[in-house]
């Protein structure tokens, strides 16, 4: 039980910092204007407010703490296992879009939103062990788990 909670509580995070990360880039590159990307002075411009911008700054930040965090859960858990739940993502930028960009977020967006939901507690009912070691640790170089859960000299 140990493991559901410490992978629930670090995909919870990566899925925060993600729908974060990308409400400030939305913010700021609305604040920005239009970019139009047939014009190579737009492009420079666009590379230049990436660069002076806090907001989008804070974003690339905040979505490289998702990317270490979903980094660390794929250590412990099955990647059909935490992909799905990184999915509360779309509920929390449903909500930061229409309280902080306040979005007009229309119900088709909140029913879609509310399945999304529905799938992750589907995948956070099954209590089923990682299914495949890839025999990660140190002791255990010369054999891992293949696919199928048969050792495998060598790999």
């Amino acid at each position: 039980m140990g493991e559901d909670v410490k992978t629930f509580a670090v995909v919870f995070l990566a899925a925060l910092s993600a729908a974060v990360g990308e409400t400030l880039i939305s913010y700021a590159m609305k604040k920005n204007g239009q970019v139009d990307l047939t014009e190579l002075s737009q492009w420079i411009k666009l590379i230049f407010s990436v660069i002076r911008n806090p907001y989008i700054f804070a974003g690339v930040i905040l979505l490289a703490i998702f990317f270490f965090l979903y980094l660390a859960a794929l250590s412990w858990a099955d990647l059909s296992f935490v992909l799905p739940l990184t999915a509360l993502s779309y509920l929390f930028v449903a909500l930061l879009a229409k309280f902080f960009l306040k979005e007009d977020v229309s119900w088709y967006r909140w029913a879609g939103t509310m399945v999304i939901i529905l799938g992750i507690a589907l995948f956070a009912f099954d209590r089923r062990p990682q299914t495949v070691d890839y025999g990660g640790n140190a002791q255990d170089r010369g054999t891992s788990q293949g696919v199928g859960g048969t050792k495998k000299d060598g790999f």
